[in-house]
């Protein structure tokens, strides 16, 4: 999916940029109106949290998942939805989130 992000604060990620959906389906389900969200960017800064993700048609070149980012976001936010990630990507963004979180 595509998002928009601004206004932002300090170092998050901001402008209009793709996004990998984190929240549960209990979740979606339950809370209407906000998404959590991983947001994607393509520069690869060789961390190893940051989770690849292969290009696609609406990810034209090699993206990773910054999983140090969750976030929150109103589901007004969202400007578009597109491909859905492959379960071996996200289940490494779901062990990193854990990593972060103390899930």
């Amino acid at each position: 999916m595509w998002v928009w992000l601004d206004p932002v604060v300090g170092r998050e990620y901001s402008g209009r940029r793709p996004a990998v959906v984190v929240a549960t389906e209990e979740y979606l389900s339950s809370v209407e109106q906000l998404v959590v969200i991983v947001p994607i960017t393509t520069t690869n800064r060789g961390w190893p949290n940051h989770v690849p993700i292969t290009p696609t048609a609406i990810l034209e070149q090699r993206s990773w998942a910054v999983t140090e980012q969750p976030r929150t976001i109103s589901r007004d936010r969202i400007v578009a939805t597109g491909a859905v990630i492959d379960e071996a990507c996200q289940h490494q963004i779901d062990e990193w989130l854990s990593i972060f979180l103390h899930v």
